[in-house]
């Protein structure tokens, strides 16, 4: 079994990318890279005979499997950060920040997003009664209308009334969502940034990069709230995650 575990591992990651994509009904971001990873396992297994009998190759590939170690030793310890963050605050504040997750097929709510959108609901009756929620997302290039403009819509079919709807929708990543939001809720309560406390609504995975960048903007009073992440999407949004955490605190400042 040991001979062929890459051959195996190989397998698992080429499958889970194809798997995952069709279960969404479409592409996936970063699900390429579990494709990728699965294909150089599989084509390893075919050649490590070749390399094992070459000296200089042999030594290139402990070099490589070296750094391969030393890399998920840090990924686990990055990923050991998300998940244990805590995720769940029932405080009352100000504000409900919903973070834009992308529209499917042009102008339909992604699964995260109404997951997103579900969760700030039921903090809106359970502990935010008296919230205003800021719904913040940007237009992409295969989108027919903002984010913001999409799940405004959502909560408006929910039973949330429009004056209790701000809008952000010039965002295109995290760092933005806050850096406008921010311009929206000061605008709105005419306070400073300070003064005002505010809920972070967003997915599991998404949640200690969010509030990180929401310190770098200004927040003070930060509460976060998120949604679960669908299972089968787990493996490949938590390990993007990673990656875009290390992006994120070395670039958005």
């Amino acid at each position: 079994m040991k001979k062929n575990l890459d051959i195996v591992l190989g397998g698992i990651l080429t499958g889970y990318s194809i798997l995952v994509n069709l279960l969404s009904f479409r592409k996936i971001a970063f699900s390429e890279v579990f494709f990728i990873s699965g294909i150089l396992l599989i084509i390893y297994h075919f050649i490590k005979k070749k390399i094992y009998n070459n000296e200089k190759l042999k030594l290139l590939d402990k070099a490589i499997k070296t750094l391969i170690c030393i890399g998920l030793v840090v990924f686990f310890i990055i990923e050991s950060i998300i998940i244990c963050y805590p995720k769940k605050s029932i405080e009352s504040t100000d504000y409900i920040i919903v973070l834009g997750a992308g529209l499917n097929n042009r102008n339909e709510l992604s699964q995260t997003l109404r997951d997103r959108l579900n969760t700030a609901l039921y903090c809106l009756n359970e502990y935010n009664n008296d919230s205003y929620i800021v719904v913040s997302g940007g237009q992409g290039e295969d989108e027919d209308m903002s984010e913001a403009e999409a799940m405004e819509r959502y909560l408006l079919q929910k039973g949330v009334s429009k004056d209790r709807i701000i809008k952000e929708n010039k965002s295109r990543n995290t760092f933005e969502n806050f850096k406008f939001s921010k311009e929206k809720i000061e605008e709105h309560s005419n306070k400073e940034l300070k003064d005002v406390s505010v809920k972070i609504v967003t997915t599991d995975f998404h949640a200690f990069r969010s509030k990180m960048l929401a310190k770098r903007n200004g927040y003070e009073n930060i509460e976060v709230y998120s949604s679960n992440t669908v299972n089968y999407l787990v493996p490949v949004f938590y390990t993007r995650e990673a990656v875009a955490l290390v992006k994120s605190y070395v670039f958005d400042r």
